[in-house]
């Protein structure tokens, strides 16, 4: 009788141990498809999203909120890329090789599902320093689509090719990713009156010029091409770039400055009163 109820007991201890917790609560963490702005263009062949419209995410758990308050990935700068990689369906994708704007339109979908669509922060005037809260309402964000003009080559690898209207350079561009976000981000850190930072940019997704891939070559071209030239391609990097904004009317309670400010997104953006 003794052996039988331990092998009752064993059997019971066995059983508890092989619960599987997610099939006892028949629940799985909802999933949602997010409207991506670039629509999969901007990515070389053969990468997950290359054209692709969508992208599926789940929705945040308390176990993602931990993440956006570590202090350890805050001071880092990778509490969002570590939220993105968690919050990504497909395995195969990183979110360093995401486009910015596309994970720019992952943190606005992830933050809305979790916390609704007004997002309310502090902001300081731009005029008189004046600390108020200001709403800004995520449903109504505005996507810009890349916008591919006659002088702007598309090419297989996902670049683009534009030729300088005067001196007749052909310079490659490819679209910043997250990992260029966090170059920027270092950059920043160390520069802190942002000096250099549009000529830094363009180094970051400039590619090639007269075919010439050198990063010396390229630094040289940034350092020396003629203002008009450089805003030139400055325009087009923003037209081919797909981006995701919101913004909202400021008014000061203080001294009733007016200002169109946007949204930055940044882990204070799902803690904005941390």
């Amino acid at each position: 009788m003794r052996r039988n109820n331990e092998d009752r007991t064993k059997s019971r201890r066995q059983q508890q141990q092989s619960v599987d917790p997610a099939a006892l609560l028949d629940f799985v963490t909802p999933t949602e498809f997010v409207e991506l702005p670039s629509k999969g263009i901007g990515y070389p062949s053969g990468h997950p999203l290359y054209d692709k419209e969508t992208i599926e995410i789940r929705f945040m758990t308390a176990k993602d909120e931990d993440i956006l308050t570590s202090r350890s990935l805050l001071k880092k700068g990778i509490a969002l890329d570590r939220l993105i990689d968690n919050l990504l369906v497909d395995k195969t994708l990183r979110a360093k090789d995401i486009i910015v704007g596309d994970r720019n339109a992952i943190i606005i979908a992830a933050r809305s599902s979790a916390y609704g669509h007004i997002y309310e922060t502090k902001v300081a005037c731009p005029s008189c320093d004046h600390n108020q809260k200001h709403e800004f309402d995520l449903s109504e964000a505005n996507i810009h689509e890349p916008i591919l003009g006659d002088d702007v080559e598309e090419l297989e690898s996902g670049n683009y090719m534009v030729t300088t209207p005067f001196s007749k350079m052909k310079v490659e561009l490819r679209l910043m990713t997250g990992h260029d976000e966090a170059v920027i981000l270092k950059i920043m850190n160390r520069n802190k009156n942002d000096d250099n930072m549009l000529t830094s940019q363009m180094k970051l997704y400039i590619v090639s010029v007269n075919g010439h891939k050198q990063p010396e070559v390229i630094s040289h071209f940034v350092n020396n091409v003629p203002a008009a030239e450089a805003r030139y391609i400055r325009n087009i990097y923003q037209d081919i770039a797909p981006t995701i904004e919101i913004k909202g009317n400021f008014e000061c309670e203080s001294c009733s400055y007016e200002q169109e400010l946007e949204v930055p997104f940044n882990a204070d953006f799902f803690w904005p009163d941390r």
